[in-house]
């Protein structure tokens, strides 16, 4: 481990930054864009871009509580300049914003597909 990636981790330890979900919810739904019409796609639907990550998002859809995914999986589901943006707009740091993500990309997929089912078509 480098000393700066030493003194990062250290500082998202002392200021709790994994922990500081709200601004990252935020940058998440700006980058998502809008709730789709219930005959489309969700934004993460669309973004699956092998069977198994469409799979992995439609489990998530429908569970109460789903759990963390995996880094790889972030990867797949946003660009390398989006994930930066969750960075840059939050504050924290790389690996502070993906273990983040890790735990709120499954929950934002499961709140955005019930907000999608909710919401009339004619009010989009």
């Amino acid at each position: 481990m480098t000393e700066s990636n030493f003194f990062t981790r250290a500082g998202d330890f002392l200021t709790g930054a994994t922990g500081d979900q709200s601004g990252l919810i935020t940058v998440l739904n700006e980058i998502l864009g809008p709730i789709t019409r219930k005959d489309q796609p969700t934004r993460l639907e669309a973004r699956s871009r092998t069977p198994e990550i469409m799979d992995m998002v439609s489990h998530w859809q429908v569970q109460d509580r789903p759990g963390p995914t995996t880094e790889a999986v972030i990867h797949s589901l946003f660009s390398p300049e989006e994930i930066r943006r969750f960075s840059d707009e939050t504050g924290l740091s790389a690996p502070a914003a993906m273990e983040i993500l890790k735990d709120i990309v499954p929950l934002c997929a499961r709140d955005r597909k019930k907000r999608q089912l909710r919401v009339p078509d004619e009010a989009r």
